[in-house]
């Protein structure tokens, strides 16, 4: 066995979630009457964290207005998370078959703690990961590796034991930061091209290959 610990990004890598999202984002941005943005706008700002997306989400001149925006996407999104949101296809199989080979699962995702348990704990089967990091005080953002590192003390995994995947560019620079291998995965938020540029060593196209990578020499 190569790794014995998988840690996943969850947006764009574990769950489809873009349509959920975009929908609270263009339902805060109604209620404070600017313009809806499409999917695909809302898709290159997602990844570096809520207040990110939200400060990018408004006009330029607007973007001093971020905490409003933030509150009322939360707001909205705490309540829609799962509406349209699904694992990506393949993605359950390949979880189950690491579990019955002995490998440790996580997440550690820039989406806000409490909605990144909602999602995980709605799709997914019970306790599937061993821990589950979203976004909080207690960490700074990825591609800062503070979390990472804290999933490797905490469950006792020394990092050339582990293997962090995702679907972009702030994933790759955050493997990197905590001295793990890192798997990119083309079917996310993020072009095969951006994750070229940003020095990925892995990318695959299908969830099945993970196995494959994480399992065998």
């Amino acid at each position: 066995m190569k790794y014995d610990l998988c840690v996943f990004d969850l947006d764009g890598t574990l769950v489809d979630t873009i349509a959920d999202i975009s929908a609270a984002v263009n339902a805060a941005l109604a209620q404070l009457g600017y313009p809806e943005k499409s999917e695909s706008e809302i898709a290159t700002i997602v990844g570096h964290s809520a207040v990110y997306m939200c400060q990018h989400a408004l006009p330029p001149e607007h973007m001093d207005k971020w905490q409003i925006l933030l509150q009322e996407y939360t707001r909205y999104y705490r309540q829609n998370c799962c509406n349209l949101s699904r694992p990506y296809e393949g993605i359950l199989p390949v979880l189950n078959a690491l579990r019955l080979a002995g490998v440790k699962m996580s997440v550690v995702s820039n989406k806000p703690h409490a909605q990144a348990v909602k999602v995980l704990t709605t799709l997914f089967p019970k306790d599937c990961f061993s821990l589950i990091l979203g976004q909080m005080d207690k960490f700074r953002v990825k591609p800062d590796p503070m979390s990472l590192c804290f999933v490797l003390d905490y469950l006792g995994i020394p990092s050339e034991r582990a293997v962090y995947v995702g679907d972009s560019d702030v994933d790759v620079v955050f493997a990197n930061n905590a001295g793990v291998d890192c798997i990119a995965v083309s079917w996310g938020l993020r072009s095969r091209q951006v994750l070229e540029s940003a020095g990925a060593p892995c990318i695959i196209d299908d969830a099945g290959e993970l196995v494959e990578k994480v399992l065998h020499e």
